[in-house]
């Protein structure tokens, strides 16, 4: 079997200007050049983060909830599925109907 190499051939144009990296990679930051961010953004970003923040909790909180709630009602239809007569677990602290 007979490989053929394919060679791209050499480019004739050089770069018109050497590839330098970006100012904030060189190395040379300054306080005087560093923008500061003021104190109207910065309370804005934490109000963003807090309200992130209360999003995930609520979501977090629906889902043991969810989770508790499927868990319940399993267990209540595996019990009527094995033909017991009482399944639903009984609250004590609640007051009887009158």
């Amino acid at each position: 079997m007979t490989v053929i190499p394919f060679r791209r051939p050499p480019s004739k144009r050089p770069f018109a200007r050497p590839v330098e990296p970006p100012p904030a990679l060189a190395g040379d930051l300054s306080a005087s050049n560093q923008s500061h961010p003021d104190a109207a953004e910065d309370r804005r970003r934490m109000q963003q983060n807090f309200a992130a923040l209360v999003a995930v909790v609520v979501l977090l909180v629906l889902g043991v909830w969810m989770i508790d709630r499927l868990k319940a009602y399993s267990r209540a239809m595996a019990c009527i599925e094995s033909g017991h007569r009482s399944c639903l677990k009984l609250d004590i602290n609640q007051p009887p109907p009158r």
